[in-house]
C-alpha cells in the first residue's frame, strides 16, 4: 500500500486537553488507498461501530461521527457511533468548504462528556486524507513526523483539536468526513508503581493504628 504523506501547514492555535495546553501545532495528513470506516479501520470487525484507526496493531481512536455530503456539500447522512458516546448528537460539528466541496474546514464545540476529537478524515474518489494535530517540534528534525507521518510514534502523538482544516485526495468532491476520538491513554507503569507505593503506606498506617 502506497502512503503519500504531506505536512499541510504549521499553525498557531489552542487545543485544550486533558492536562495541558498546546499553544503551537502542526497539522499533518496521510493519504491511504480505501475508506477509512468501510474498510481500512475497520480489520476484522465491519461496521460502522467498530471502525477503529489503527497502525501495526494498535488501536488509537474510534470512530465518533461520519457526515456524508452531496456534490453541493449538503449532508445527506450523518451516522454517530452512539453506542460509545450517547451524548454526540451530530449537531457540535459545522462543516464549512471554501469555493467547491474538496477542501474547507470544522469546528467543534463538544463539551463533558461528549468526546475529545484527535484525527479526522475526508473521503473523495478511490482514497481518503487522514489528518492530525501534533506539536510543531514533531515535525522538526529528530521529531516523530519529520519523514513520514503514517507512523505509530507520529499518530500517538496526535493532540486534541476543537477544529482543523481538510482537503481531498486529488481535489476530487467530497465524500464525506469522519471525526475519530482521542482513545484510550495508557497509564504510564510509573503511575502504577506510585499507586501501588500508596496503597502499602496505607495498609503499613492502618497496621500500627492496629
Amino acid at each position: 500500500m502506497r502512503i503519500n504523506t504531506i505536512i499541510l501547514k504549521t499553525c498557531a492555535l489552542s487545543a485544550l486537553g486533558l492536562l495541558s495546553v498546546h499553544a503551537n501545532a502542526a497539522t499533518v495528513s496521510t493519504e491511504i488507498p480505501g475508506n477509512d470506516c468501510a474498510g481500512v479501520f475497520n480489520g476484522s470487525s465491519p461496521g460502522f461501530k467498530n471502525c477503529v484507526i489503527a497502525i501495526d496493531g494498535v488501536e488509537l481512536s474510534p470512530v465518533i461521527a461520519k457526515y456524508e455530503v452531496d456534490d453541493f456539500g449538503a449532508v445527506t447522512t450523518i451516522d454517530i457511533n452512539d453506542s460509545l458516546y450517547p451524548s454526540i448528537d451530530g449537531s457540535e460539528f459545522t462543516i464549512s468548504y471554501d469555493t467547491d466541496t474538496s477542501s474547507g474546514s470544522w469546528t467543534y464545540d463538544g463539551t463533558a462528556p461528549d468526546p475529545n476529537v484527535k484525527f479526522w478524515a475526508a473521503k473523495a474518489g478511490p482514497n481518503f486524507n487522514l489528518f492530525w494535530n501534533v506539536d510543531d517540534s514533531e515535525t522538526m528534525a529528530g521529531g516523530a513526523c519529520e519523514t513520514t507521518t503514517f507512523n505509530l510514534a507520529c499518530m500517538q502523538a496526535a493532540q486534541n483539536a476543537f477544529s482543523g482544516s481538510w482537503d481531498t485526495p486529488g481535489g476530487r468532491a467530497l465524500s464525506h468526513i469522519t471525526f475519530y476520538d482521542s482513545g484510550i491513554v495508557p497509564i504510564p507503569a510509573a503511575v502504577w508503581l506510585f499507586g501501588s507505593g500508596l496503597l502499602g503506606l496505607v495498609a503499613v498506617a492502618r497496621r500500627r493504628r492496629a
